[in-house]
């Protein structure tokens, strides 16, 4: 069960608006009962002024900012506001924060970041056959290639790491 947070931080949390890689971060904080505030970008153009404002680390999304933290920041010196990027870490942070997350038994720790690990490896083929211009890839330019590769990450890939 999570822990009750007397004064948590505030949570603001930049995504699409689709379920993607921010709906473990919605889910667990509907579970850990922190509010959560859930900016969904209306449209990509809306993602892309951020980004080239340079408003996003590593130009990417999920991004959870952070403010009025109850724990001490990595430099007490900074502002009040942090943002946090990639989902994984974004969920690591938000399950210590609930008292999810143990911090008494490395071990135990070890083993839960093994299976959010595992998650982004049964993925990577699929993001990067996606995401292809990210990964320096070039489009499948045949609909039936495309569609091979497609089946070959849902029928062969995804089942051996699951």
């Amino acid at each position: 069960m999570p822990k009750t947070i007397e004064k948590p931080p505030q949570l603001k949390l930049y995504y699409f608006n689709i379920k993607g890689k921010g709906e473990p971060i919605r889910l667990l904080c509907a579970y850990a009962g922190l509010p959560l505030e859930d900016v969904r970008f209306q449209s990509y153009q809306e993602f892309l002024v951020l980004k080239e404002k340079g408003h996003l680390a590593f130009g990417q999304v999920p991004l959870l900012q952070v403010t009025n933290s109850t724990t001490k920041d990595y430099d007490e010196s900074s502002a009040a506001s942090t943002q946090l990027v990639q989902t994984a870490a974004i969920l690591r942070y938000l399950a210590t924060l609930a008292g999810l997350h143990p911090t008494d038994n490395p071990l135990l720790a070890a083993k839960i970041d093994a299976i959010l690990d595992q998650e982004a490896d049964a993925f990577a083929g699929c993001t990067a056959a996606y995401y292809y211009k990210r990964y320096g890839m070039t489009p499948l330019q045949d609909d039936k290639l495309r569609e091979q590769v497609f089946s070959n990450i849902s029928n062969e890939v995804l089942p051996r790491h699951l």
